[in-house]
C-alpha cells in the first residue's frame, strides 16, 4: 500500500471495468458469455477500491462473481495497489490461482501493459515441514521385521508417496498430492503456527516451504488465501499479508462464523492428552507429562454433566480445575524450555514447549474472560470461549482501514448489522442470477405433511420423499438437519426403493466420492447433513431433486445461539433464528440449479414454509423459482425430467 495513494493512477472507472471484463470474457473463448449482473458487480467493485469503501454484494448463482472481482483486482494491481482475496474453501483458492487468474491475466495482458503477479498463501500446516520430514518420516518408513498392522503398512505407503513427491514439488503444498494422506500421517510431517520453532532456529529454515510461500506472497500484487488465515492475521500481528489496499471476501456469509472461531479459544481433553504425548515423545516431562495427561480425564469428568450448556462465568470447581491445569502445564513448559540450540532434539523440545505456551495462554484467558465472551461447554469436556458479537471486533480492525468487498450468493442486507459494518459507510448491491429459474425450477412445499414437531412427521416425510425420488428415477441430494433423521430416512428409503442406490454421508465413501457417485449414476440418492448444504456443485441432470427434510433452525439448546438470542431480547426469533435459517435454506436450495440448462425441484418437507407467519422472510432469499404446494404437479414435473434424460 502506498503512503501517498494520490500519486497512483486511479484503478479504473466503471467504463474501463466493463471493457476490461469484455477482454477477460473473450479470453474464455466459447466458454465466455456476457452477463449484465457481472458487469454491474465489477463496476461496483472498482468504485469500492477507488474510494477505499466497503461493498456488500449478493450475487446470485451464475453471475460469475469470481471474474467480477478478479478483473478489478487485476486493474488495481496494474495501478500499484495490492489486493488480498480471502475465500471460504481450499478448492476455490486452487481454482482462482490455477484457472481464473491465468485467464484474467491473459485476457488483460495488452490492457495492463505488464504481468500481474499473484500467489496462493495457506496456513502453515498445509505445507510439508522439511525438518520434521527429515528427522521423523524416514524413521517411520522403516517397518520392523516383526508383525505389522494394515494401518502401519498404509502409513508407510503414504509416507513413501510423500517422499517421492518431496523431491519434485516446488511449493510443498499438500494439495498437490494425488491422494490426500491420512490426517495423522500429514501431521507427522507438518507443523502449525504454534509448533513452528521459526526459520532462524530451524536447520531447514533457509529452504522452508511455508516461509518461501510467505516471501512470494509479499512480492505479489494479488494474494489468494482463506478467510480463516486472514482473520488469524487480522487479530494477530498482521505480518502475514502486510499492507494492502483492498480485501475481497468470497462466500462472505461464512465470515461471522470464521471470526467467531478465530477470536475464540478452546480447552479440550484431547489438547492435554496430545501435549503430554508430544512431551514424552521428545524425552521430556516424566511426572509432569503424566500430570498434564491426567487433566484430560479431570476436565472430561468436570464438564460431562454440563455438556451443551452456557456458563454464566468461570466459578467454583471449574475455576479451581483450570488453576490446577495452569500449574501443571507451567511445570511441563519449564522442563521443555531447556532447548537453547539448533540441535534437532532441542528443536523438537522447543516445538513442544511452544505448544505448552499456547495452552497456558488459553488457560489464563479462560480464567479471566474478556467482556462480551460467551463461555460454552460442548460435547464431552470441550470448554469453548467465543465472542458474543463479532461486529465490534471487525469495526476496530477491518472496516475503513482498506477497501473491503464482501460477496456471496446469500449475503442479505442483515449482514451489515451482523458484521458491524458502519451503517452510513457502505454500499449494498444485489445482483440477480441470469438463470431462468421460473421455467427450469420448481420450489415445492409439502404443505399436507404433519408439522415437524409431530411424531408422525418422519414417516410421512419419508414416504413423500420416496415418491419424489421414484418420479425422477434417483438424481437426488437429500439434505438433513440431524444425523438421526439422515440415518433413519436412508434406512427406510433403502427398504422401499430397491432399484435405486441409497448412499449416505458418514458411510464407506468420502464426501467427494459420494458426489462423484451421484454424478456417474442417475439411479442414485445421496443423503447428507450440514456439510452438504454449502459448497456442493453437481451440474446437469445428475442432480434434479434437492430435498430438504425440515427448515434449518438452530437447535434451541445450542449454547452460542442461545446467548445471541438472549442478547437480542424479545425479538430474537425474528432477528436471530429466522435470518440464520433463511441463509442456510438459501444455501441448500442453491445446490440445485448450477448452469443455464439445469432443471429440477427443490422439495421442502416442512409445512411451515407454506403456513408460518414468517415464511416470507424465509422465501425472500431463495432464487425466483415457481412455487407449488401441489404434489401431483410436482410429480409430473419430475417425471418429465426423467423422461427427457432417459431417452
Amino acid at each position: 500500500m502506498s503512503d501517498e495513494p494520490w500519486d497512483l493512477d486511479p484503478v479504473a472507472d466503471a467504463y474501463d471495468a466493463a471493457a476490461a471484463l469484455d477482454d477477460a470474457i473473450s479470453a474464455l473463448g466459447h466458454d465466455g458469455e456476457q452477463r449484465p449482473g457481472q458487469a454491474e458487480m465489477a463496476a461496483a467493485v472498482v468504485t469500492a477500491i477507488n474510494d477505499g469503501g466497503t461493498l456488500l454484494c449478493q450475487a446470485g448463482t451464475g453471475v460469475g462473481k469470481s471474474l467480477a472481482y478478479l478483473v478489478p483486482a487485476a486493474l488495481a494491481a496494474a495501478s500499484g495497489r495490492r489486493v488480498v482475496i480471502a475465500t471460504a474453501t481450499l478448492a476455490l483458492q486452487d481454482q482462482l490461482v490455477t484457472k481464473d487468474l491465468p485467464l484474467v491475466a491473459a485476457g488483460l495482458a495488452q490492457r495492463l501493459g505488464h504481468p500481474v503477479r499473484w500467489e496462493l498463501l495457506k496456513g502453515r500446516n498445509n505445507y510439508l515441514c522439511r525438518h520434521r520430514w527429515e528427522e521423523h518420516a524416514q524413521q517411520q518408513l522403516d517397518i520392523d521385521d516383526g508383525p505389522v498392522s494394515a494401518a502401519d503398512i498404509g502409513r508407510g505407503q503414504q509416507l513413501a508417496e510423500i517422499g517421492r513427491w518431496v523431491r519434485l514439488t516446488r511449493t510443498g503444498d499438500r494439495s498437490e498430492l494425488a491422494v490426500a494422506p491420512d490426517g495423522r500421517v500429514w501431521s507427522s510431517v507438518s507443523v502449525n503456527s504454534t509448533e513452528c520453532v521459526g526459520a532462524e532456529r530451524c536447520p531447514q529454515g533457509h529452504r522452508c516451504f511455508a516461509e518461501e510461500a510467505r516471501a512470494r506472497s509479499a512480492r505479489a500484487d494479488i494474494v489468494v488465501t482463506n478467510q480463516h488465515l486472514y482473520c488469524i492475521d487480522l487479530f494477530g500481528d498482521g505480518y502475514l499479508f502486510g499492507p494492502h489496499d483492498a480485501v475481497v471476501f468470497d462466500e462472505a456469509h461464512q465470515l461471522e462464523t470464521v471470526v467467531t472461531q478465530v477470536a475464540g479459544l478452546e480447552i479440550t481433553p484431547a489438547g492435554f492428552a496430545r501435549l503430554a504425548s508430544e512431551a514424552r515423545g521428545v524425552g521430556a516431562g516424566g511426572a509432569a507429562a503424566d500430570a498434564v495427561a491426567d487433566m484430560a480425564t479431570r476436565l472430561t469428568s468436570e464438564l460431562e454433566p454440563l455438556r451443551d450448556t452456557r456458563l454464566g462465568a468461570i466459578t467454583g470447581d471449574l475455576a479451581s480445575l483450570l488453576e490446577v491445569a495452569d500449574g501443571r502445564v507451567e511445570q511441563l513448559a519449564a522442563e521443555l524450555r531447556s532447548a537453547n540450540s539448533a540441535d534437532s532434539a532441542d528443536l523438537e523440545r522447543l516445538r513442544v514447549a511452544r505448544m505448552a505456551a499456547e495452552s497456558l495462554t488459553a488457560l489464563r484467558v479462560a480464567a479471566d474472560p474478556p467482556a462480551g465472551t460467551v463461555i460454552l461447554v460442548e460435547g464431552r469436556g470441550r470448554l469453548r470461549l467465543a465472542p458474543l458479537d463479532v461486529g465490534d471486533l471487525l469495526a476496530s480492525r477491518l472496516w475503513g482501514r482498506q477497501a473491503c468487498v464482501l460477496t456471496s450468493a446469500t449475503l442479505g442486507p442483515h449482514f451489515v448489522q451482523r458484521l458491524g459494518v458502519p451503517a452510513a459507510d457502505h454500499t449494498y448491491l444485489a445482483v440477480q442470477s441470469p438463470f431462468d429459474y421460473r421455467s427450469n425450477a420448481l420450489l415445492y412445499c409439502a404443505k399436507h405433511l404433519p408439522a415437524p414437531t409431530q411424531e408422525a412427521h418422519r414417516a410421512a416425510a419419508t414416504e413423500e420423499l420416496a415418491a419424489l425420488i421414484s418420479a425422477v428415477g434417483g438424481r437426488t441430494l437429500a439434505l438433513f438437519t440431524s444425523w438421526r433423521a439422515l440415518n433413519d430416512t436412508a434406512d427406510a428409503l433403502g427398504e422401499v426403493l430397491s432399484d435405486i442406490r441409497i448412499l449416505r454421508q458418514g458411510g464407506d465413501l468420502s464426501n467427494t466420492a459420494l458426489l462423484e457417485a451421484l454424478g456417474n449414476d442417475s439411479a442414485t440418492v445421496v443423503c447428507g447433513t450440514m456439510s452438504f448444504w454449502q459448497g456442493v456443485d453437481v451440474a446437469g441432470p445428475a442432480l434434479s431433486l434437492l430435498a430438504i427434510d425440515r427448515l434449518p433452525f438452530t437447535r434451541p439448546n445450542e449454547p452460542l445461539a442461545a446467548a445471541r438470542r438472549e442478547a437480542a431480547g424479545s425479538d430474537a426469533f425474528m432477528t436471530v433464528d429466522v435470518p440464520n435459517a433463511a441463509d442456510l435454506l438459501a444455501q441448500g436450495a442453491g445446490r440445485l440449479i448450477r448452469t443455464t440448462v439445469d432443471r429440477g425441484v427443490v422439495a421442502v418437507l416442512d409445512s411451515r414454509l407454506a403456513t408460518a407467519g414468517y415464511r416470507a422472510r424465509l422465501l425472500d432469499p431463495l432464487p425466483p423459482m415457481r412455487r407449488s404446494i401441489d404434489r401431483d404437479e410436482t410429480l409430473e414435473f419430475l417425471n418429465a425430467i426423467r423422461e427427457l434424460h432417459d431417452r
